[in-house]
């Protein structure tokens, strides 16, 4: 698993409820832990208190998961500062005006790129509304890689052009597959070449199976470019066994 290596490479990490279990296990301080916090044990609070780590805890009741109300308190978190009256903000506003503030006021940097590590764990309809999450970031011009540290999913919308390269550490024993699904309606114009099934220029269509258990040439490894015009793909990257 390269769960710990993809977390050496943030930058920022935000903990979502059990999140803030997993960061203590490997021995990573969060940044932030947001939740309601049901998932994780006394210990694990007073880990994240001992650490002074930025925590914001909400009802087990909210409409939101709890992944969701990371990625809004990320990216509203951009617009406020880090003062006391930011915290009273995030701890005492309607969860309804931070989303709000999150998807139409937030100010994404550049080179702002996003990990939803864990999001596609044992709960599909968690795994389901994750992806749906990784669209929604995506359509606004963030990158979202979303991993479980075994397989990778890799949302992209609008024109564009990428390089996937999973494992980043390729192990003998195990070969990989690759999937193309398209998440909107169609997608226009997807390429990709030097695997088993090169496609140039074609459309898919949303509940088609056209994309699915593709492969590169050397099978230990996801190493390609592929190119897209218009709508929206998930691209999945998982061990074939």
């Amino acid at each position: 698993m390269e769960s710990k290596e993809l977390l050496a490479s943030c930058d920022f990490l935000a903990a979502a409820d059990s999140g803030a279990a997993y960061a203590r296990a490997i021995g990573r301080v969060p940044d932030l832990a947001v939740g309601d916090f049901d998932s994780i044990t006394d210990e694990d609070m007073d880990w994240l208190s001992k650490n002074e780590v930025l925590t914001y805890k909400y009802a087990a009741g909210k409409d939101e998961t709890d992944a969701e109300l990371a990625a809004f308190l990320l990216l509203a978190m951009q617009v406020r500062t880090k003062s006391e009256s930011s915290r009273d903000y995030f701890e005492n506003s309607n969860l309804s005006l931070i989303a709000d503030q999150s998807w139409n006021n937030a100010i994404i940097r550049d080179d702002l790129e996003l990990l939803l590590l864990g999001a596609t764990g044992s709960r599909p309809d968690h795994m389901l509304a994750n992806i749906a999450l990784s669209r929604k970031l995506t359509e606004k011009g963030i990158p979202v890689l979303l991993s479980d540290g075994i397989s990778l999913f890799v949302p992209l919308c609008g024109a564009s052009e990428a390089r996937v390269l999973w494992p980043r550490e390729p192990q003998n024993t195990v070969d990989w597959l690759f999937s193309a699904l398209a998440m909107s309606d169609s997608v226009t114009d997807l390429s990709y070449q030097d695997v088993q099934f090169p496609v140039d220029n074609i459309t898919i269509h949303r509940g088609t199976s056209l994309g699915l258990s593709n492969r590169c040439l050397d099978p230990k490894v996801v190493d390609f470019s592929f190119s897209l015009a218009e709508g929206s793909l998930l691209l999945i990257v998982t061990p074939e066994d």
